[in-house]
């Protein structure tokens, strides 16, 4: 009796190990690479996003790595959640790749979905990516632009519209709006257009 459960546990370990085999990291092209003090402590950490180019939805991953006082990068941050895939149920999406990059602390990043322009700003603080700000702007094919500010810290959204090409406002309107806990980095996605589009 005890040689077959010997056997049967074998067996299972050899099954669990074929399948880890299976399970390969294809994220091997590097799309970006961005550097900069995130956490202010004088050592330059970096972004990297890769993508990977044998699944059909062609995702992509970020990855982000502080470096520690040994000259060694640590990763404290990895998700193929953030960036959505450039193709969905096979159509390309026609969404630019983000951009991430390290500003004075800050993470930000710079995106353009369905013509809008978007910049999130995160901090990085207590392990987790805190997002405080988040702007956009928006065409409207005609003579103005529409800015909008949400500083989430301050509760505070700013909508402004803007004559094109000009510094001349049309029109403001200033409302406050206190979302908690902050969104991070990792929940992102799950608050869709609320941050965005919340009047």
């Amino acid at each position: 009796m005890k040689k077959v459960i010997v056997f049967i546990l074998a067996f299972a370990q050899t099954i669990v190990y074929a399948q880890q085999k299976q399970v390969k990291d294809n994220f091997n092209v590097r799309i970006r690479l961005e550097k900069g003090d995130l956490n202010n402590d004088g050592l330059t950490d970096k972004t990297v996003i890769t993508m990977d180019t044998i699944d059909a939805a062609v995702p992509l991953r970020l990855q982000i790595f502080l470096l520690q006082p040994n000259k060694q990068f640590k990763m404290i941050f990895s998700s193929t959640d953030v960036i959505e895939p450039q193709y969905v149920n096979g159509i390309h999406t026609k969404n630019t790749i983000p951009y991430f990059f390290i500003e004075k602390g800050f993470l930000v990043m710079n995106s353009e979905k369905n013509d809008v322009r978007y910049q999130h700003k995160f901090i990085y603080k207590n392990g987790v990516f805190q997002l405080v700000k988040i702007s956009s702007v928006i065409y409207d094919g005609k003579n103005s632009t529409i800015e909008t500010v949400f500083d989430l810290l301050a509760g505070v959204r700013t909508e402004t519209l803007k004559s094109l090409g000009s510094e001349k406002i049309l029109k403001k309107n200033v409302k406050k709006i206190m979302i908690r806990p902050l969104p991070t980095l990792q929940n992102l996605r799950n608050f869709g257009n609320k941050l965005d589009l919340e009047r």
